[in-house]
């Protein structure tokens, strides 16, 4: 027999959490409180913006190669893409709402963000569907 030294025994286990977000089977826990899973309303705003550089190796490669080959200055033509910002994700529920911003600094936290809302948004569904809403 093993012990779960995070869980107590009465408390019903994570499906998921997003930043201070978090959702059991029946509920959605927020800082600004708690809510069965079937009142909720779930949406999102995405606030990253994607640029492109030049990495600083290319630069140098063309300044090492320059005399060489003419062609080292197709080293300028590499592209680096970031991407920074926050996805907000604004749940509501009974005449209260609470939003929480998660930062985003990549391509993959970014579709993880969505991803985790969606699934959110599919337990809401399900729940509904449930209690007959």
């Amino acid at each position: 027999m093993t012990l779960d030294p995070v869980r107590s025994p009465g408390v019903p286990p994570l499906l998921l959490s997003i930043g201070n977000v978090h959702v059991t089977e029946q509920h959605v826990i927020t800082p600004a409180g708690t809510w069965p899973l079937a009142d909720v309303n779930v949406t999102t705003s995405d606030q990253t913006s994607t640029t492109t550089h030049t990495p600083a190796w290319a630069i140098v490669m063309v300044f090492l190669f320059i005399w060489f080959f003419l062609l080292s200055l197709l080293f300028l033509l590499a592209r680096e893409t970031r991407i920074s910002g926050f996805i907000a994700v604004h749940i509501q529920a009974r005449g209260y709402s609470y939003t929480e911003q998660v930062p985003v600094y990549s391509a993959q936290e970014r579709a993880d963000v969505l991803n985790r809302v969606l699934f959110l948004q599919g337990a809401i569904g399900q729940a509904r569907n449930r209690h007959a809403y």
